[in-house]
């Protein structure tokens, strides 16, 4: 079974911002648990485990994600950003800060602080403290996971102790996301105290944070949080939060099975349902929301993939009906356009909005004989003489994809195409290679986001893409620029940039409509199927959790500042 895999985490991330130190690979099936046997009536704890698989680090940083070193709860429950925006359906949300505003020209990014807020330590947050986090970043670029100053900042300044404001480096309306929602503010009185590099400053001594909890006690195998008394937003039903780790997905299930956890971020096996949801469906519950479009990736700098007819050929091979069962039974089929559906259906062109995916082998053939393939007598198609082989990476344990592969292998070889499995020990080697370029076709994924220009930017800019044998930014695998898009990398850099210029939605709609009738018509990356947040929960002690019918976030507790967003939405059972 999968787990919250490298994939699902990197794919909350945009632009350039893959983090390649992500250690949550997959968690092997076994046994052992830190748990108790038994859980004593918790009517005010909350017991959560993130991502199975792992100790609990003893790394209170908030400038690294939990899959960057960080021990959970360090980016939400104990630091805040700016901003919240909601990844599910994009709703921008008030939080450090009261409100923002853009200069005319949208390279001036103004936030307004609120005047409630205070650290724990009873000091009052500011401006000061805002300015002095990014400048932080500046000085030490190994805080600066998510690119900001490299890509986007060009100055920060704070005109008063309420206002901080931005200087751009280019017109950019994606900047209250990236700046405002993805950064987290640290205290100026604290960690201008800290000695020596700040990028490994444990900060495990009572941190001094804005968010509602408090670290209470750590250990490897759990970390209890507290509940900030003197919080400035919303006051929370939980008072207690216990990180128990979690030797492996089996033990973590197991576990939820018993109710010694209320919160899971773990991969899902269908077949797992009986024991748990059938057990108490009153209580039990899983919901898997939309994260992200997995996209068989082909090497745009090897023919004959640079050609049109033979990417429809591959693509109208595969019956993605078939990929959505078993262990990969939550990833619907994917969207022509790869927007990601259902969530941002609304972001579809009108034109498109009814566009689905062809499946016929006749048809895919009659794509490669117009490519000028010949059948041989083997059953293959000729290439240069020699059968057309194409080879499909994967990693060897991510089990819906290698499943998903089968069967894409199977398809393309029932079209004439000799596609063969490089099973990838692990995930550095595969990375490796379809960062470099060193590789046929791929499965990957694509960047999240609140709407579809992150996931279509760190895919199609060209600015991504790289030379053979260099690596690549963003999830330009397949290498779209100039020279491999015969032009129309150009319309889409257009576009991107089209939609950067503009905070108007309807503007920013048009834009992307533009990219999506490329994506359709031009298959840079060829869209397969739909990731998803893993996310198990029982309702026992907690409710108004959100799901399907309440889809106020995404819901995964590895998410963050997410993760403190649900938590402040409980409500006692």
């Amino acid at each position: 079974m999968t787990g919250p895999s490298v994939r699902a985490k990197l794919a909350g991330k945009v632009f350039t911002l893959l983090l390649l130190s992500l250690t949550t690979i997959l968690a092997a099936c076994g046994g052992g648990s830190t748990a108790p046997t038994s859980t004593p009536a918790r009517a005010s704890i909350l017991r959560v485990n993130p991502s199975p698989g792992k100790t609990n680090p003893d790394l209170f940083n908030p400038f690294f994600t939990v899959n960057g070193g960080s021990s959970f709860g360090t980016q939400g429950l104990l630091y805040e950003t700016l901003y919240f925006v909601n990844l599910y359906n994009g709703k921008e949300e008030p939080w450090l800060a009261s409100s923002y505003s853009y200069s005319s020209d949208l390279k001036t990014l103004t936030f307004t602080m609120n005047s409630k807020v205070k650290w724990n330590d009873g000091q009052p947050l500011t401006s000061q403290d805002v300015l002095f986090s990014f400048n932080l970043m500046k000085k030490y670029p190994a805080l600066d996971q998510n690119s900001i100053w490299p890509t986007l900042l060009s100055n920060v300044t704070a005109p008063d102790a309420n206002t901080v404001a931005f200087t751009l480096q280019h017109v950019d309306s994606t900047a209250v996301y990236r700046i405002g929602a993805q950064q987290y503010i640290v205290p100026q009185h604290v960690w201008s105290t800290v000695s020596g590099d700040p990028s490994k400053f444990t900060n495990d001594k009572k941190p001094v944070g804005t968010g509602p909890y408090v670290l209470d006690s750590w250990t490897a195998p759990l970390v209890t949080y507290k509940v900030n008394s003197s919080y400035w937003g919303i006051k929370p039903a939980v008072q207690e939060i216990q990180v128990p780790s979690v030797k492996d997905n089996t033990t973590a299930i197991t576990d939820m099975i018993k109710g010694q956890l209320d919160w899971l971020g773990s991969g899902w096996d269908p077949a797992l349902d009986p024991s748990f949801s059938g057990k108490d469906p009153a209580h039990n519950h899983t919901w898997f929301a939309a994260s992200n479009t997995v996209m068989l990736y082909l090497n745009l700098q090897k023919a004959p993939f640079n050609n049109l007819l033979v990417r429809k050929a591959i693509s109208t091979a595969i019956n993605r009906d078939q990929l959505p069962q078993g262990v990969a039974q939550y990833a619907k089929v994917a969207h022509p356009t790869g927007v990601i559906i259902p969530n941002l259906n609304d972001w579809i062109a009108p034109q498109l909005q009814s566009d689905t995916f062809s499946y016929s082998t006749a048809q895919a053939k009659t794509y490669l004989q117009s490519a000028g393939m010949k059948m041989g007598s083997d059953g293959f198609f000729q290439f240069n003489g020699k059968d057309f082989a194409l080879t499909l990476d994967v990693v060897n344990g991510w089990n819906d994809w290698d499943q998903d592969t089968a069967f894409i292998q199977k398809d393309l070889t029932a079209a004439g195409i000799k596609a063969t499995i490089n099973t990838q020990a692990d995930y550095t080697t595969y990375y490796t290679a379809i960062s470099t370029g060193a590789y046929d076709a791929a499965l990957s994924w694509t960047n999240s986001g609140p709407t579809p220009y992150y996931g279509y930017q760190g895919m199609l800019n060209s600015a991504n893409s790289a030379a053979a044998g260099k690596t690549i930014s963003g999830t330009n695998f397949e290498r779209w620029d100039a020279k491999t898009s015969n032009g129309y990398s150009a319309k889409v850099d257009a576009a991107l940039l089209q939609y950067e210029e503009s905070k108007d939605v309807t503007a920013q709609k048009a834009a992307l409509a533009n990219v999506e009738q490329i994506m359709v018509d031009q298959l840079p990356a060829i869209p397969l199927t739909v990731n998803v947040y893993w996310m198990e929960y029982t309702t026992t002690n907690w409710t108004n959790w959100p799901d399907a019918s309440n889809p106020y976030d995404a819901g995964a507790p590895y998410l963050a500042p997410d993760s403190e967003y649900v938590i402040l939405h409980l409500k006692a059972a």
